[in-house]
């Protein structure tokens, strides 16, 4: 799934370049299959309209970043991992990650069991891994996977070939969890505190 810059002329949910969810990926982790890898993008680093940075501050403190899973395909989440940031100073931010199963999965706020607290946000290009129990979980900037010409699909689908996202950054969130049974399947949700 992708889906860069939302609503009309491509402006990020309440003007907040943090708050843009841009790519969910869910696969084995290579070499042990008994654990999924997902990943939630989210703030790009360069904004189209207007054409510009964005912040430097990695993610939102007012907002609960999530990924939910449905394990048995009736559409209903089935465990939920919740990530909350603490307020960037002095050019650092940590992150709390919590698992919820069941009922509560399904709804949205900030509860659940914490896998991991105060896990440093990697600003630069190091990865700073945290580890917790079975856990493993990052959260950072990254290069923007995406390729998109952009400036040609605003200009009536006269494509250039230029990737404007080619030297852009995007957050990463990513939580390396014990594989779930069953078939599962994934979305990421994002909630206003």
């Amino acid at each position: 799934m992708s889906h860069h810059y939302s609503g009309p002329d491509y402006g990020f949910p309440h003007g907040d370049a943090r708050l843009d969810l841009t790519d969910l990926y869910a696969f084995p982790k290579p070499g042990d299959a008994s654990k999924s890898i997902l990943i939630m993008n989210v703030h790009p680093s360069v904004g189209v309209n207007p054409p510009e940075p964005t912040t430097d501050e990695p993610f939102a403190t007012n907002a609960i970043y999530e990924l939910k899973i449905d394990t048995d395909g009736d559409l209903v989440t089935d465990i939920a991992y919740r990530v909350r940031f603490s307020p960037f100073e002095g050019g650092a931010q940590t992150a709390t990650l919590r698992r919820v199963e069941g009922a509560e999965a399904a709804g949205t706020g900030d509860g659940g069991e914490t896998i991991i607290k105060a896990a440093p946000v990697s600003m630069g290009p190091e990865s700073r891994v945290t580890q917790g129990g079975d856990y493993s979980f990052f959260a950072g900037w990254r290069s923007d996977p995406f390729f998109f010409d952009t400036m040609g699909a605003l200009n009536n689908f006269q494509f250039t070939g230029d990737d404007f996202f080619a030297e852009k950054d995007v957050c990463s969130i990513v939580p390396y969890a014990r594989m779930m049974s069953g078939e599962a399947r994934f979305r990421m949700v994002l909630t206003m505190v």
